[in-house]
Order: structure tokens, then C-alpha cells, then sequence
């Protein structure tokens, strides 16, 4: 039976994965992106991308909200010119597609219950716009729920709050999908991406001393079983308890202890693991996986060049980049 799944998965994703070997030469190099951090202005970093993928989108721009919608752009043309022509089933395209669905939600939220906005939402998604303005008629149950649920609140919740309700429905969202794709890799990915976040409300937990059942309610449904039961432990060991009992948990491969003693490097080593899962699953042969990395890897060359040309639009200083692209390359 594996070997028929495997079988029907070349073909399924045949078409893909002889566009994903020519496309993958085009991925920007580290050296693009030292050129980029060393480059004295945004004009010389234009011209460092001008003949790339990118050129064509940021060839006009100027201000970091140029940059992004640019980047965003970028983005739409991959979901509509490979995600949806290659013919790869809807589950695997909503995967893709449902984050900035909920980033639109947490976006409409802020604005709801805090009074922030208005909200710059983001045309990636599969939910039309307007549906995230008034009640939330036209969007999805979950969704719509999330959207009103604070509108009776005598008091106005945190926003930390509201940034841990959306994100334990987008993981719920993305594994729901993850399963319905039938396809190993993304399972496997999303179960990676849930047991990082785990972790980290485990380390902000414990440096906090908050309570047993606070952690419990701030853990994502799914992972790695053992990671979920330090939560009970959380309070009651230091820094270095944790790092050792999360280590012996075997949830992630490739975390050491001293990356677990720092809430920063941690974020750069979570983020480094993410990437090497998906260098791997490139280098497969045929079948999903080489198609579904090289999305992958194009969001986050995506989320590299924002961090490189927004921060230095913004000020930022060359080696203060370079510590944020860590874990990004």
C-alpha cells in the first residue's frame, strides 16, 4: 500500500515538482542578502534585486509599506500562478492560504476590542475582506465566533489574550488541513511547528512561575504528548530543570540546553529548525514534499527580504539585520 500511495503521489505531483527543479535555482542565495545588508541605500537594494523574482515587484517602491505590499504581491502571484495551477489538492492550497486568514482576524480583533486600526488586512487568504468587518456574517464559524466573543466583556481583555485564542485556532485550523491533505510532510510539520510553540510557552511559564493550569491553558491542542505534561512541572524547577526535562521529552530534535536558557536565542533556533525540515524535504526525490518545501521556502525568502529592507528602511543597523535573519536563512 505505500508503495501504490507513492506511486500515486508522483503523479499527482508530477507536473509540480518538474517546475519546482527549475524554479529552485531562482531561490535567493545568502550571498543576495549580505549584498542586500551591505548595501549603502534602499536604491542600491532595489538594484541588487532587480534582476531577481523580486524585481519587477518592488521596482517602484520607496517607503517600508511600499515594501510590503510588494512582498505581499509577490506572494499572491505564487499562490495563483503555482499553488492553484499545479493541480495540488485544495487542503494542501488552504494550508498555505489559511494564515493570513487569521492574521486578518487578529488584525479585525485588535480593532473590535482595543480600539486599534483600522486594520491592514492582507488579500492572501481564502475569506473575502469584507467579511471581517461588522459581525462577522460571512466568515467561518470558528472564525466569526473568535471575532464577537469579547463583545459582552465587562472588561477588556489582554492582548496577549487575543493573540493566544487566534493562534490555537489557526494551529487547529492548519493540522485540521494538515490531515485532510494526506500528506505526511505537512503533518509532520505542523506537529514540529506546535511542539516550538509549546516549548516556548513552557520557558515564558516557568521564568514566570505561572500556575499549572494557566500553562495548560496556554498550550496548543496537538504535539507531542510529553511536552504537554511538563506543564504540571512548570514552577517548581529552574531554568536549567526545564531545559533538561524538555530536552529528555525528545519532542524536537537538534535543541540543546543553552538554547533554552535565553527566550531570544531560542526564537533563532526554532526558527533555524524550521528551515532545515524543510532544506531536507526538498531534497526528495518526487511526490509532495519537494513541491510543498519550496512554497515553504519561498514565504520565508519572503519573510528574510522584509526583515532585511524594512529594517534598514526603518533604521535599524547592519548587524542588528543580521541578528534577525539568523535562524531565517
Amino acid at each position: 500500500m505505500a508503495g501504490l500511495t507513492s506511486t500515486r503521489d508522483d503523479i499527482k505531483y508530477g507536473f509540480a515538482v518538474g517546475r519546482v527543479r527549475v524554479l529552485q535555482a531562482k531561490l535567493l542565495s545568502r550571498s543576495v542578502f549580505e549584498r542586500l545588508i551591505d548595501a549603502p541605500d534602499f536604491a542600491e537594494q532595489r538594484r541588487v534585486l532587480s534582476e531577481t523574482a523580486f524585481g519587477r515587484y518592488l521596482e517602484h517602491a520607496q517607503t517600508a509599506e511600499d515594501v510590503e505590499r510588494a512582498l505581499d504581491a509577490s506572494l499572491g502571484d505564487l499562490y495563483g500562478e503555482f499553488l492553484l495551477e499545479a493541480g495540488l489538492p485544495e487542503a494542501v492550497v488552504r494550508f498555505f492560504r489559511l494564515p493570513y486568514d487569521y492574521r486578518n482576524l487578529r488584525a479585525a480583533l485588535k480593532t473590535r476590542v482595543l480600539g486599534v486600526g483600522p486594520p491592514a488586512l492582507s488579500a492572501l487568504g481564502t475569506v473575502e475582506l469584507s467579511a471581517f468587518s461588522g459581525a462577522g456574517e460571512g466568515l467561518p464559524g470558528e472564525m466569526a465566533a473568535i471575532l464577537t466573543a469579547w463583545d459582552e466583556a465587562e472588561e477588556q481583555p489582554l492582548l496577549a489574550d487575543l493573540e493566544a485564542e487566534v493562534d490555537h485556532a489557526l494551529f487547529e485550523a492548519l493540522a485540521g488541513e494538515a490531515k485532510r491533505s494526506r500528506v505526511v510532510f505537512l503533518r509532520e510539520l505542523i506537529t514540529l511547528r506546535i511542539d516550538l510553540a509549546t516549548i516556548r510557552v513552557l520557558l515564558r511559564a516557568n521564568a514566570k512561575r505561572l500556575s499549572a493550569a494557566a500553562v495548560r491553558a496556554a498550550l496548543i491542542d496537538g504535539g507531542t504528548k510529553r511536552l504537554r505534561d511538563l506543564a504540571a512541572e512548570v514552577g517548581r524547577m529552574d531554568a536549567e530543570e526545564l531545559a533538561e526535562a524538555i530536552i529528555g521529552a525528545r519532542a524536537v530534535a537538534g535543541l540543546e540546553i543553552r538554547d533554552l536558557l535565553d527566550l531570544d536565542r531560542y526564537d533563532l533556533v526554532a526558527g533555524a529548525l524550521e528551515v532545515q525540515r524543510m532544506a531536507s524535504a526538498r531534497m526528495a526525490p518526487s511526490g509532495a514534499e519537494p513541491v510543498l518545501a519550496y512554497v515553504l521556502a519561498r514565504e520565508g525568502e519572503v519573510v528574510a527580504l522584509r526583515t532585511v529592507l524594512v529594517g534598514r528602511l526603518v533604521g535599524l543597523d547592519r548587524e542588528a539585520v543580521r541578528e534577525r535573519l539568523r535562524g531565517l536563512l
